[in-house]
């Protein structure tokens, strides 16, 4: 519980502090007098002046923001407000070029986007890849590059267009170089060599949907703490030989048995410095992603542990700023088209979540390790980069377009402004409500 609130504060805080930190960086760079920067919502609990602001702690930790002088007035409309009024006229926001203004717009959600690309780029060139020696294929989704090539599960790729592959890392890599239509994979399956013909896009890698995966053996990875493994006493290295009385070879068949047996216990032998031993495992019940619909959770088993791997290949910076800028493509073109499905009334409720959500995730991820926990930091970033930029009055984006309305001669007037920003903040106070709501719902009986 305690790691929980620590990893959600945690979360929380950093994005929200890097998001206002931007906006305050560029209206001080525009000259622009900041009022308050406030960490929270609500009433203010601790406040200090510096710099000439006043910094504030406010009580809900789940926002935060940058008060600019000259930017809504709440008084009539043509006057000025009394914290205003022995400031010079181009130290307020309205009397500074569109441009300038924009700036100090914008640089809140880009602030998001570089602590997402720069977190990403650190975990990869921190960790580097996994090892993983073997080049053992899963079956491909239908109508996949892969399996319209004819892969099938548990071929092993030996050569890429004639040249020897040492290990999946290499193969991914060789592939996500580009520079051919077709690749020519040379397998072995049933003791035979067969040569596939991959056709690839110049710009596949990594993050594009080839359809090859690699299947992960049947010893035991990193171990959640606390979680049903490391109860047991499972540790990395380990290697399960049979669970549910069935023989496991690779780890895609545990993960199906313990998925399908959520709170049933389930009898398991695993080996450990050539020894045998026996005991019961009972995975968890979870809540997780639908494999056949990303948007729909469905409940599953889980004992926590990953696939295993040999060690990390270490890459440089520059191939870690490319790593970590593709995910965050990722994230990003999954973040939109799931904004899409919402609008359109296509999208499944068991997609949204708030705070109980994100503080649930947190936790978790920070249970495994530092690296999960930044990963997921560096995701909730890109999603706020994006969504912060919606067209919505009292978001970023409804900010961005008063602006380009008024640059091309058609201004909203300040009363308008006003109103358009309350009703956008009521609606934004719905949507909350809502997805309150729907978190109580997946933590209370």
């Amino acid at each position: 519980m305690i790691t929980t609130v620590l990893a959600m504060i945690f979360t929380l805080g950093l994005v929200v502090l890097v998001h206002e930190l931007g906006h305050f960086l560029a209206a001080r760079s525009a000259g622009i007098h900041v009022h308050r920067f406030s960490i929270g919502l609500g009433p203010v609990l601790l406040r200090w002046r510096g710099f000439g602001t006043e910094w504030a702690l406010s009580l809900l930790p789940f926002g935060g923001y940058v008060k600019m002088a000259g930017m809504l007035e709440s008084v009539g409309e043509g006057e000025t407000p009394p914290e205003e009024a022995l400031l010079p006229p181009d130290r307020l926001y309205r009397n500074r070029p569109i441009p300038v203004r924009l700036w100090a717009i914008v640089a809140g959600p880009l602030a998001n986007l570089l602590l997402a690309v720069a977190l990403s780029t650190g975990i990869y060139a921190v960790q580097g890849f996994p090892i993983i020696p073997d080049v053992i294929l899963s079956a491909p989704p239908a109508d996949t590059p892969a399996a319209r090539a004819g892969v099938q599960r548990g071929d092993r790729v030996v050569e890429l267009n004639g040249e020897a592959v040492a290990n999946w890392n290499e193969f991914a890599e060789r592939l996500s170089e580009g520079g051919a239509a077709d690749y020519r994979l040379t397998i072995e399956r049933s003791g035979e060599r067969r040569e596939l013909v991959l056709a690839l896009t110049a710009s596949a890698g990594r993050f594009d949907p080839t359809g090859l995966s690699v299947l992960s053996d049947n010893r035991v990875g990193r171990v959640l703490r606390n979680g049903p493994a490391d109860r047991l006493g499972l540790a990395t290295g380990d290697r399960i030989l049979e669970l549910d009385g069935r023989p496991m070879a690779y780890f895609d068949e545990i993960a199906a048995i313990v998925n399908a047996s959520p709170g049933r216990a389930l009898d398991i032998v695993w080996e450990r410095a050539g020894q045998r031993r026996t005991g019961s495992i009972t995975p968890e019940l979870a809540q997780v992603p639908d494999p056949a619909d990303e948007d729909r959770v469905i409940e599953a088993g889980r004992i926590y542990f990953e696939p295993y791997s040999e060690g990390t290949e270490p890459i440089g910076l520059l191939a870690a700023a490319k790593y970590g800028s593709l995910q965050v493509l990722f994230t990003a073109r999954k973040t939109l088209e799931w904004v899409g499905k919402q609008i359109t009334f296509r999208g499944s409720k068991d997609a949204v979540g708030g705070p109980i959500l994100i503080a649930k995730v947190a936790g978790e991820m920070a249970r495994w390790g530092w690296d999960r926990l930044l990963g997921f930091i560096a995701f909730f970033s890109t999603q706020l980069f994006l969504l912060n930029l919606l067209p919505v009055p009292v978001l970023d984006g409804g900010h961005v377009v008063f602006l380009l309305l008024e640059a091309v001669g058609l201004p909203v007037r300040e009363q308008w402004r006003l109103r358009l920003t309350m009703v956008g903040m009521a609606l934004l106070l719905g949507l909350m409500l809502f997805i309150l709501v729907l978190d109580l719902g997946r933590v209370l009986p």
